[in-house]
């Protein structure tokens, strides 16, 4: 009797749980990239290895740019609701909060590695999510671009001068600031929308990303000239955004396998930033692309006016400021060790910091 009753509880704990292993959840992931972006493999591959690791269980439908709403409004249906999850480059919500501009990039601060170093071990995750958090959201990191290619354009380009007058797609606030000191025009330009603004000269310049996902774009067909190095983008950070109510709904199982889907991604889509770069250079070469370089004395001076407008919005908000001292905390507390593996060292060691009230 005593075993029939044992054997009664048993099924009946197993009859219970069964809706619960075999419940799928599906969600939908919105994207700010358009379809054909080089950038779309990473939500892709994201997607496809938490179908993998859940054994199903968590299904995630991508959604390229203006599938279902347009990039800009990828952060507000997310943080309200609307679609469970999107995937992002922080620096477009600087209108939400100026310090978004800092977790998609920091000109002439960070490598993508120094990067890497600070979201994982300096304390980069937990400012991201106390950010993302305000607006009901929780983030992972899944990719983190190379050096940017600098700036492409139609007509020659070959120094600070000669932008003056000119129209330059470029994001970011700090790398716009100094666009208005050449005296250009700093134009915020969907990436969908930016080979067409260059073909139709509503830009007469264009920065955006690393060669491959500047090819993907198309603007091999629509620039002849390419001024670098990358000084605006030294990294370029994206990752995925989640609404914090659906991620409360989730079993811890599937939460870390978000986690290591995540994880996976930041290892093999920022490497394939770095490889993609020995065809894409190539295939720019084939197009007639022609590259120059700005001087030593120009970079420095750029890094003048970046410092000066980090200082000037670090004491406006308390948000940029707290961010910016810990990713330069991480560069002074570095240099040892960096300096230590010369000439074998990845990043750079500026030569002075910009001044924050909280760095050490």
């Amino acid at each position: 009797m005593k075993k029939k009753y044992q054997f009664i509880v048993i099924l009946a704990v197993i009859l219970f749980a069964l809706p619960a292993f075999a419940q799928t959840i599906k969600w939908r992931l919105l994207s700010v990239w358009p379809a054909y972006s080089a950038i779309t493999q990473s939500e892709k591959r994201f997607a496809k290895n938490v179908y993998e690791l859940s054994g199903g269980r968590l299904q995630i439908t991508t959604h390229p740019a203006g599938e279902i709403v347009p990039s800009q409004a990828v952060f507000d249906a997310v943080s309200k609701g609307s679609a469970e999850m999107g995937v992002d480059f922080p620096g477009y919500w600087v209108g939400k909060n100026s310090a978004f501009d800092l977790l998609g990039t920091v000109p002439m601060a960070l490598s993508q590695y120094d990067f890497i170093n600070w979201y994982i071990h300096g304390g980069g995750r937990e400012l991201y999510n106390e950010m993302y958090g305000k607006y009901n959201m929780v983030y992972f990191v899944t990719g983190v671009a190379s050096i940017g290619s600098g700036i492409r354009s139609r007509t020659p380009i070959r120094s600070l001068a000669d932008l003056s007058g000119k129209k330059v797609r470029i994001s970011g606030r700090a790398a716009g600031y100094v666009m208005q000191k050449v005296g250009a025009t700093p134009v915020m330009t969907p990436p969908a929308e930016i080979a067409q603004a260059l073909a139709t000269g509503q830009v007469d310049a264009a920065a955006f990303n690393t060669p491959q996902i500047d090819l993907s774009v198309g603007l091999a067909e629509v620039t002849k000239y390419n001024i670098g190095p990358g000084w605006n983008i030294p990294y370029a950070s994206g990752g995925v955004m989640i609404n914090k109510d659906a991620w409360n709904t989730l079993p811890p199982d599937l939460k870390k396998i978000i986690e290591v889907a995540a994880n996976e991604n930041l290892l093999i889509l920022s490497s394939l930033a770095e490889w993609d770069a020995i065809t894409a250079l190539k295939k720019f070469e084939e197009k007639g692309t022609v590259v120059s370089k700005l001087s030593a004395k120009e970079l420095a001076q750029i890094e003048e006016w970046v410092w000066e407008f980090i200082q000037a919005e670090a004491a406006k908000n308390p948000d940029y400021e707290k961010i910016v001292t810990s990713m330069f905390q991480y560069m002074k507390d570095f240099r040892d060790a960096r300096d230590y593996a010369v000439p074998y060292a990845q990043g750079r060691n500026p030569a002075k910091f910009p001044k924050l009230p909280g760095l050490k």
